[in-house]
């Protein structure tokens, strides 16, 4: 089935749940950020541990791990002995100086989440990012007075794959895991959705563990059009 359609599909059947909800993943997904976040840690590694990381490296390794995981097999990888908190702390300075000029929630994706808050669909993130992170980025957004409810690097024990930032993103809207649809860009974070009993969307072009999970370009209203009747005034 064209993955377009197979999303329709998805979105159709998440609409017609008794309270349908939405869980974004942060950086790549709800902020178009990923290029900042490689130019940072390839800056970074090259700098303090002497990697010249490359795309692949990133994307097959790191990319949909928390900020600390990253770091840490990094670290692995090379084989550099240097304190894990303090790379943190210049990435996280690093972040805020390249997001205070450009916020990276694209116009779409913010229409996207005023037309669900309009509906009262609850809406969750759960992310691998630190929380100042995600907090500098929804300071200066419109999306930032939608959202209210953010799982952090910081909040949980086990990041993606594992499921717990999902199930507690879910406990803390009130919805159950059945109702939810989230919007993912990476594998690990894909799986986590999965695990977690809740439907998954991919975003952009990224690979999919499992050849149900729809892909769809980028966020954007489009993704809910088709819906709206379902989800009310």
């Amino acid at each position: 089935m064209p993955e377009p359609m197979l999303a329709r599909e998805v979105m159709s059947d998440w609409a017609r749940g008794p309270r349908p909800a939405v869980i974004f993943d942060f950086n790549g997904t709800l902020s178009d950020d990923e290029p900042i976040l490689f130019r940072i840690f390839s800056e970074l590694f090259d700098e303090h541990l002497g990697w010249s990381m490359t795309q692949h490296d990133y994307d097959s390794q790191l990319l949909g791990h928390s900020d600390r995981e990253i770091v840490e097999k990094a670290l692995a990888i090379t084989g550099v002995d240097h304190d894990v908190d303090a790379l943190l702390e210049l990435r996280k300075g690093r972040y805020r100086d390249l997001v205070a000029d450009h916020n990276p929630i694209q116009p779409e994706t913010v229409r996207l989440v005023q037309v669900l808050a309009e509906r009262g669909v609850p809406m969750a993130i759960v992310t691998g990012a630190q929380r100042d992170d995600v907090r500098a980025v929804l300071e200066s957004s419109p999306v930032g007075e939608l959202i209210r409810v953010v799982v952090a690097e910081e909040d949980v024990t086990r990041g993606k794959p594992d499921p717990e930032g999902f199930l507690s993103g879910a406990a803390q809207i009130g919805c159950a895991p059945s109702d939810i649809v989230v919007f993912e860009d990476s594998v690990p974070g894909i799986r986590g959705a999965l695990a977690a009993g809740m439907r998954c969307i991919a975003v952009g072009a990224g690979p999919s563990p499992e050849s149900t999970v729809a892909v769809i370009p980028r966020l954007s209203a489009d993704v809910v059009e088709h819906v709206l009747p379902l989800l009310g005034a």
